[in-house]
């Protein structure tokens, strides 16, 4: 005769065991690698709109545009894909593009990569490099890289630029040159 508690725990028990070894199997991919863990994005993100107000008149200071975003807690960086921010500094407005971007220090800076490109709508001139920073606490650009500034009268070329978005001063570095068109026949 048979028992069947006895048969109903032999059932439970081996499919117990059963689940426990494909868990065991499933574990968690990452568990032996913490490094992989702690240097992978915290936040992925697509189609991105950030802005950032000025502090005493609430005005939009910038506008930061970008295809993707990856945010790393561990480095405190973000990484952008397809960056474009609009500054508007009263008088004059700037637009930066880039193919990447990363924004640091809590997003004082921005740092532009690959094809940049930027341009002042107001007095025509569209500078391109490779690498271009924005510190927005103090309102400057910096180029460390090759600039060249193309505007009406011809381009201007040099080793690396400063400029001052508030005052509107900027400081062209090694090796500048600058070619100028002639008047027409």
């Amino acid at each position: 005769m048979r028992r069947p508690g006895l048969l109903s725990a032999s059932g439970v028990i081996l499919l117990g065991l059963i689940v426990m070894m494909t868990l065991h199997e499933w574990g968690n991919p990452l568990e032996g690698d913490n490094e992989a863990f702690l240097s992978a994005p915290a936040i992925t993100a697509e189609n991105i709109v950030a802005r950032q107000f000025n502090r005493d008149s609430g005005e939009v200071e910038y506008r930061l545009l970008a295809d993707n975003l990856e945010q790393y807690e561990r480095e405190a960086l973000t990484l952008l894909t397809g960056p474009d921010l609009s500054l508007n500094n009263g008088n004059n407005q700037w637009t930066i593009q880039a193919d990447n971007g990363e924004v640091r220090d809590n997003g004082d800076l921005i740092v532009f990569e690959n094809n940049v490109e930027a341009v002042s709508k107001n007095n025509g001139v569209t500078l391109d490099t490779r690498e271009l920073h924005y510190l927005s606490r103090d309102r400057q650009v910096s180029a460390p890289d090759t600039v060249t500034m193309r505007h009406s009268e011809g381009s201007t070329r040099a080793g690396s630029m400063d400029a001052d978005l508030d005052t509107g001063r900027m400081t062209l570095k090694q090796g500048v040159v600058s070619e100028f068109k002639g008047p027409k026949p």
